[in-house]
């Protein structure tokens, strides 16, 4: 078994903290509608400003039906709108790869 994986790619003219601010909101409202939301433990910022973000889900599935929902959730609207030139990327991890999750 194992992990489907989305690298996000994106740039944002909100300072640190507050794009910080708005994602921690966006995944706690899609977690609580998408258990299958795994983690996002992963976000940083190159030194072109472009940011990396990492969310893991249970199945490619789960992450599907996560983003056929995600203009139902306001708190992940509001981040997405703080977003520019996305770019996704999508893989899978072993499962005996993963650290444990924070919850």
């Amino acid at each position: 078994m194992s992990y489907f994986v989305e690298f996000v790619r994106y740039r944002s003219d909100l300072t640190a903290a507050d794009l910080v601010e708005l994602r921690a909101a966006a995944l706690s409202a899609v977690r609580a509608a998408h258990p299958e939301l795994i983690d996002a433990p992963v976000l940083s910022q190159n030194e072109f400003g472009t940011w990396t973000d990492v969310w893991i889900y249970r199945t490619r599935a789960a992450a599907d039906a996560a983003n056929a929902d995600a203009a139902n959730i306001p708190e992940f609207a509001a981040f997405a709108d703080a977003l520019s030139g996305i770019e996704i990327t999508t893989g899978r991890m072993p499962e005996s790869a993963a650290p444990p999750f924070s919850g």
